[in-house]
């Protein structure tokens, strides 16, 4: 159970990731959820580190996609001042979002990624379509949607353990 829901890594937040080693390791797309991943939920708004970083990553090999359940009207405002592509109602943790935002963007499995700030969603999503995660910590927690907050609950459970599974993956990563 726990190695669907365990990210190849966990990072504090967007800008930690690093372009140029994903490059290195072949990666050519990044799918991204929006809230508490991009901004914060429900907020049109972005940081100006976060628009820096994906300045950075519009100037690499890398694509991206947005993939939330969010609607389309939600998700259009960010998508185009981020220069992405976005699938909205993707249905996260099903795994058809995840697949037809890989099919858009001309990419397979082997080397995409999703980055976002939930297990029971993101992370779960993309392991049931057989893709790496990373898992975000959330930027904010004080104002979310009804299900995001159980869906917390449940991750403070479980959270210990993915967590040293994780670090446990990188050591092992590190020593080949």
């Amino acid at each position: 159970m726990l190695g669907l829901i365990t990210p190849f890594d966990y990072l504090d937040g967007i800008c930690e990731i690093d372009i140029d080693a994903l490059e290195r390791q072949g990666v050519e797309a990044l799918l991204f959820d929006v809230d508490n991943t991009i901004t914060t939920w429900n907020n049109p708004h972005i940081d100006e580190n976060v628009l820096a970083w994906f300045s950075k990553l519009r100037k690499s090999s890398v694509k991206g996609c947005i993939i939330s359940n969010n609607s389309a009207e939600r998700l259009q405002g960010i998508a185009d001042e981020l220069g992405l592509f976005y699938e909205a109602k993707a249905r996260k943790p099903l795994p058809f979002g995840y697949k037809r935002a890989m099919r858009r963007l001309q990419c397979g499995k082997k080397n995409t990624m999703m980055v976002g700030d939930q297990l029971f969603t993101d992370v779960l999503g993309a392991n049931l379509a057989g893709i790496r995660a990373i898992l975000l910590k959330p930027i904010s927690t004080l104002h979310e949607f009804k299900g995001t907050v159980f869906n917390r609950k449940m991750e403070k459970v479980v959270m210990g353990s993915v967590l040293q599974k994780v670090a446990a993956n990188k050591r092992r990563r590190l020593q080949k």
